[in-house]
This record gives structure tokens, C-alpha cells and sequence, in this order.
């Protein structure tokens, strides 16, 4: 359920506490009222407000003083000078205190209610924009954490070919470390005997169903790692998928082209299954082919002694 924005009024003269309530209160505002700086600060120490109509000249505490308290205390609100003692001093100090305005007595009724409104309604601004920032940074957080835990490899390159972005998964795969690689070549990952293949795949430009998809490039692995990571020969077989990335829809006419990105797949352990796969399925076609002739030569064998009998 919305509340209604809250506005606290500190005049040390309770019939102007009591006419400022009037005129804000058939606005949908909740008004609190306070007579002293030392009321004041227990106000703000109890409720939160959207507003304070703050004087300058009280006997006890000045307005200045007032604001330094909610200031050091870090006190979410803004706050609008009211005083009939307005000078260029107390005006400057209000304002270096971080005061929204500053309006003098007597003031028309319409210059008060707007300024009220606008104060509340740059607050109402601002806690939006902090939410939507709020929900940018946790989705992109979020992302990250996807992207630096996946166990693919994803890059982009720039339109040079040179990383721009590499995922943590390059080190547990290769051995590299990401920072290691940002502004080098792709193809210094690249198995030398692959860098002809990768020409046409790694560093792609179509995007949609015609780019890059299940290519098979061998890597590098890290020359210091290499014993200790899971490649053959020191180099690691990916399937890789990639795409041009472009500043505008790839629909559109004079689009410019920016760079690559892409996702390698460690597919070594899948390569080894299938190479065992094809060996099993050789030696049995080999028990087969034995077997066959087995069972012929069994034949010839009893024909023999059924004759030699």
C-alpha cells in the first residue's frame, strides 16, 4: 500500500508550524511538526521524512546546525530552507550544507506547494533510478557469475582478431590466464597445424544460421601447464561455435562491424570415447569374422573324419 511522503516543518514560531500544515495538508502529505532544532533532531532520530521545511533562526539551534546533524548522520531527505532573515551568508551556507532551496518570508503559497513537489518528486526519481541501478548491477552479477563458471571457454574478439574477453575457463582448460591473453591474437592458442582452418572459423563474421557452428579446432596448451592439464600432444580439441557481433541488427543496411564472439567446447574426452567406441566395434567384427571361420572350418574338420571313419 503507498504511503503518503512525509514533510516535517521546524519553525520555532508554532502558529507558522501550524499554517504551513494547514496549506501542505490537503496535498495527501503526512505533516509533523517541530518547535526547536534539539524537537527536530529527535524527530529525525525516530522517523524517516521525505521533506524538511527547516528555519534558520531558532533560539536554541540554528538551521545550520541542523543540517550538519542530519548530514553527519547520513539522514535521507531534503531539506528546504524557510527563514525571514534570508542573507547571502546563511544562503550560501544552506546551500553548501546541501540544502534543495532556500526561499525567503514571506513566500506565495504556489512558490512553496511547487517547490515541495519537485522535492519530492527528484526523490521519487532518484530511489527509482537506484532500484533500476540496483537490478542492473545484480543482473549483471548474476551474468558474470554464469559466464566466468561455465565450462566452456567464451571469448570476443575484436575486428582485428585480438581478445577483448576471455572467460576463466582458459586457464583450467589450457592453462593461460585470462589477463595474460586480453589484447593478443587468437592465434596464439591456436595448434600450428590449425591455423589455416581457424582463419575461417575462430575470427567469424556471419551471424544467424550461416556463422561458425560445431567446427572442430585443436588448442594450445599452456608451454609451463601443459603435463598437468588434459590435452594430447599439448594441445586440446574444442568444437567451436562463433558469430560477428555488429553495432546494429544485421537486417539493417551500413551496419558496422565490432568484433566476434564465441564459445570453445573441450570435446578431448568425447574424441577419446568415440576413438575406444571404434576400436570395440573393430574387435568385435573381428570375434565375428573369426567365429565364422571357426564354425567353417569345424564343418571341414567333421566332413574328414566322417570320411577318414
Amino acid at each position: 500500500m503507498p504511503t503518503h511522503p512525509k514533510i516535517l516543518i521546524v519553525d520555532d514560531e508554532p502558529r507558522m508550524c501550524d499554517s504551513l500544515g494547514l496549506l501542505l495538508g490537503g496535498q495527501n502529505y503526512e505533516i509533523w511538526k517541530a518547535n526547536s532544532g534539539q524537537e527536530a533532531l529527535s524527530q529525525l532520530s525516530k522517523d524517516d521524512f521525505d521533506v524538511v521545511l527547516l528555519d534558520i533562526v531558532m533560539p536554541d539551534m540554528n538551521g545550520h546546525r541542523v543540517m550538519d546533524h542530519i548530514n553527519a548522520r547520513n539522514i535521507d531527505t531534503s531539506v528546504i530552507i524557510i527563514t525571514g532573515d534570508a542573507t547571502l551568508d546563511s544562503a550560501v551556507g544552506a546551500l553548501k550544507r546541501g540544502a534543495y532551496d532556500y526561499l525567503r518570508k514571506p513566500f506565495e503559497y504556489d512558490e512553496l506547494l511547487k517547490t515541495v513537489q519537485n522535492a519530492i518528486s527528484q526523490r521519487r526519481l532518484k530511489k527509482e533510478c537506484e532500484s533500476v541501478e540496483g537490478k542492473w548491477a545484480e543482473s549483471e552479477e548474476r551474468y558474470k557469475y554464469l559466464v566466468q563458471n561455465s565450462p566452456d571457454i567464451i571469448y570476443t574478439l575484436d575486428p582485428q582478431g585480438n581478445f577483448t574477453f576471455l572467460s576463466n575457463a582458459v586457464e583450467r582448460l589450457l592453462g593461460y590466464h585470462a589477463k595474460d591473453l586480453i589484447g593478443k591474437a587468437y592465434t596464439k592458442i591456436i595448434f600450428e597445424e590449425d591455423l589455416e582452418k581457424s582463419r575461417w572459423c575462430f575470427s567469424e563474421r556471419r551471424t544467424g544460421a550461416r556463422a561458425t557452428s560445431g567446427s572442430e579446432v585443436r588448442l594450445k596448451l599452456s608451454d609451463e601447464t601443459h603435463e598437468f592439464m588434459d590435452g594430447e600432444n599439448g594441445c586440446l580439441t574444442v568444437e567451436l561455435k562463433s558469430t560477428g557481433m555488429y553495432d546494429k541488427p544485421t537486417t539493417e543496411k551500413n551496419k558496422k562491424f565490432f568484433g566476434t564472439h564465441g564459445v570453445a567446447r573441450d570435446i578431448s574426452k568425447r574424441k577419446r570415447l568415440e576413438a575406444q567406441l571404434q576400436h570395440a566395434q573393430r574387435m568385435e567384427s573381428l570375434g565375428t569374422m573369426a567365429g565364422g571361420i571357426a564354425h567353417d572350418f569345424n564343418n571341414l574338420l567333421m566332413g574328414i573324419q566322417g570320411n577318414a571313419s
